[in-house]
């Protein structure tokens, strides 16, 4: 039971160096460029804890909804965009490597159905909006709000 101890909970370790730097540091700070700085060094170091904590779970629920969107607009793009299914590994690197290429693709996509005049392209159209706003949303930077 010990050695699970050992496991660093790195999102926690940096929120309580933010809170330590903006309660106990940055109030001795004579300059307030110096205190300013060192706020948004706070506010930057949560939003970092906020990534380590769920940033691979965020893309990887952008990469599902961005799969289907693809696998549904099949008609509008080469289907050989799919053959990449998965990232190399659940590594930070991978997933945002997957998630950048499949962010082309529905470009891509969506720049082809734009022109495209149908009631399926309409739809397609509101729901790769709908993709939009819920990815927005998703990686909205909690410590900036």
């Amino acid at each position: 039971e010990g050695w699970t101890r050992m496991i660093p909970n790195t999102d926690s370790a940096l929120r309580m160096l933010s809170q330590r730097l903006m309660t106990q540091l940055l109030p001795d700070l004579k300059s307030e460029y110096s205190q300013s700085d060192g706020m948004l060094l706070g506010m930057l170091m949560m939003a970092i804890a906020d990534e380590v904590a769920t940033g691979i779970d965020t893309r990887m629920k952008d990469i599902a909804d961005m799969k289907a969107l693809l696998e549904q607009g099949r008609d509008y793009h080469d289907a050989g965009l799919l053959t990449v299914a998965e990232p190399a590994s659940l590594s930070l690197k991978d997933v945002n490597q997957l998630h950048d290429d499949l962010t082309r693709h529905l470009i891509e996509l969506h720049a082809r159905v734009e022109i495209a005049d149908s009631s399926e392209a309409s739809q397609m159209l509101g729901d790769i909006w709908h993709y939009l706003e819920a990815s927005t949303g998703r990686h909205a930077i909690a410590a900036m709000g």
